[in-house]
């Protein structure tokens, strides 16, 4: 949770990305804009409902292109994100994750779980140890602890399956904060191809960007602040819901 809310105190300006889902006529495929942190934060964050959400659009046996843009969040959300997409997949829908910039964190965990994981070129993938906020006695603490450790095992499991690494490499690179380049990504199993074009995306999503100087190794290129906001969008509401973001996680941090 620390690591949330430091995450979020670095941001300043960060738009939310429309929750609807697109269909693209064309191609057939449902698109859905995982553009934000990973949190059920009511009018900020993706939630677990929000996937669902957009899968139940996609329809029984559609196609969900789900675009990831997301610094990472709360791993428990994440795993009922988890969840929804292999129920979608097991009932013969198709999800492609495809990283437009960044699949930090549990963001990542979420793009493995797709059929397919497209990577743009320039974006970044990364995998580390699980986190968590908690209070009370020190056994309540310890059950925490051996939650947890519980979903750092599944979370390994997921990656080692998909990539065919061993279980040990996939502990090594968690507990060492590891960013994987788009190229580093395809070559250790984490996606299956590199992108080089993307089809634009609606011009609101343009001002999302995330200042991820809060994790320990982020690239040089992912801790600049984010871009300037767009003169259509709402600086005024855009503030005040960072600050409820803020207040929130402050009570819970």
């Amino acid at each position: 949770m620390k690591q949330l809310l430091n995450l979020l105190r670095t941001n300043g300006l960060v738009p939310r990305a429309p929750l609807n889902v697109v269909k693209n006529e064309a191609t057939g495929e449902h698109v859905f804009y995982l553009y934000d942190v990973i949190y059920d934060g009511g009018d900020w964050g993706v939630s677990a409902m929000d996937v669902i959400a957009a899968l139940a659009q996609a329809g029984q046996g559609g196609t969900l292109r789900m675009r990831i843009k997301s610094p990472g969040g709360d791993v428990m959300e994440s795993k009922a994100i988890v969840t929804a997409m292999r129920e979608y997949i097991a009932n013969g829908g198709k999800i492609i994750a495809q990283v437009d910039a960044v699949a930090a964190s549990c963001a990542s965990w979420i793009a493995l779980t797709a059929n397919e994981v497209e990577i743009a070129d320039g974006a970044f993938l990364m995998i580390h140890k699980a986190t968590t906020g908690g209070w009370g006695t020190d056994n309540e603490l310890r059950k925490v602890a051996d939650v947890l450790t519980m979903v750092e095992r599944s979370i390994v499991d997921v990656y080692a399956a998909t990539t065919k690494q061993t279980p040990e490499q996939i502990q090594q690179w968690m507990e060492a904060e590891t960013w994987f380049t788009a190229d580093q990504a395809v070559s250790n199993g984490f996606a299956h191809r590199v992108i080089s074009r993307l089809v634009d995306a609606p011009t609101n999503l343009a001002a999302i960007s995330w200042n991820l100087s809060a994790y320990d190794n982020a690239p040089e290129a992912l801790k600049s602040p984010p871009k300037e906001t767009p003169p259509e969008l709402d600086e005024v509401a855009i503030l005040e819901n960072n600050r409820r973001r803020l207040r929130l996680l402050d009570t819970n941090a």
